[in-house]
C-alpha cells in the first residue's frame, strides 16, 4: 500500500533532511554506515534494565488516578498476585482498573538511578 490514510496528517518527509529518503530504493537497508550511539552500550543497558530484584503489582484506577503497588514479590508470585487482584477487582464491579507486573529494582549505594 502506498498511501496509508491514518497517516494524512503526517507531514511530507524531505530528502534534503534524511538522506535515507534520497537512497537507492534497491539498496540493502544493513549496508549503511553504522549508528553513533554516543558511547552508550545499548545492549549492555538492556540487560541491566531486565535484571531486577522482583516484581511490583500495579492497580491503576483511571476514574481516580489512584495508583496502588503491591510488593515486592519473585517472578511467578507477581502473576498469581495481578490475577487474584484481576479477579478481586471484577467481583467488585471494578473493571476499568488496570492491574499490571513491572520490575523492581532495590536501592544500592554506588549504582545510578
Amino acid at each position: 500500500m502506498d498511501h496509508d490514510p491514518r497517516c494524512a496528517g503526517r507531514p511530507a518527509l524531505d530528502p534534503a533532511l534524511d538522506p535515507a529518503l534520497d537512497a537507492d530504493p534497491d539498496s540493502d537497508p544493513a549496508d549503511t554506515a553504522p549508528v553513533d550511539t554516543g558511547g552508550i552500550d545499548w545492549l549492555a543497558a538492556q540487560m541491566e534494565v531486565d535484571e531486577c530484584d522482583g516484581y511490583v503489582v500495579l492497580a491503576v484506577d483511571p476514574q481516580t488516578g489512584e495508583v496502588d503497588a503491591h510488593g515486592p514479590f519473585p517472578g511467578m508470585d507477581a502473576l498469581e498476585a495481578a490475577q487474584s487482584m484481576r479477579e478481586t477487582l471484577d467481583r467488585e464491579g471494578l473493571t476499568d482498573v488496570v492491574v499490571r507486573v513491572v520490575r523492581w529494582h532495590q536501592d544500592r549505594p554506588g549504582r545510578a538511578a
